[in-house]
């Protein structure tokens, strides 16, 4: 370049490509009503087949059919890690943490806990298996209201 020395060049250039990483940092983070829009619409494609496992559930233990039961908790419990793993991977906008950090957290829990209920039920361990359940489900009261609240009905109660 004319008048710039070849250090000034580089500095310049380097100058460029950090204004380059901040500003593609800040385009990555939505804005609070574009994460609201994605989440819901991420979590609507798994509702169907949510609920249909869910039916499959109900419809399994009214017969007494414990593999089926088992097949349709599998699927919850799959489909559940699926979905939050998709969802905590989405940048939170800054103005939404103090509100989506506690559901996140809640989801990471409830995620170990499923990941070991799926463990147990491969070792046959029916008992633990149960009781990781249990602490799913403990876990899982109020993550409705909370998610609800954040504007996210699909990932909550519309999912339910």
């Amino acid at each position: 370049m004319p008048g710039f020395s070849r250090r000034s060049t580089n500095s310049l250039v380097i100058a460029l490509a950090a204004l380059g990483l901040a500003a593609g940092a800040a385009a990555a983070t939505p804005t609070p009503a574009a994460y609201r829009a994605h989440l819901n619409a991420l979590c609507r494609t798994y509702t169907p087949s949510m609920k249909r496992a869910k039916t499959d559930l109900v419809s399994a233990q009214k017969a007494n059919d414990a593999h089926g039961v088992g097949v349709a908790l599998g699927r919850l419990l799959a489909l559940g890690l699926s979905e939050d793993g998709k969802i905590e991977a989405v940048p939170v906008p800054p103005a939404m943490r103090t509100q989506m950090n506690p559901i996140l957290s809640r989801l990471r829990a409830i995620d170990a806990h499923a990941r070991l209920a799926i463990a147990k039920a491969a070792a046959g361990d029916g008992a633990g298996m149960g009781a990781e359940l249990g602490a799913i489900q403990r876990l899982g009261t109020g993550l409705n209201e909370r998610t609800d609240a954040a504007g996210l009905r699909d990932c909550g109660s519309n999912q339910s």
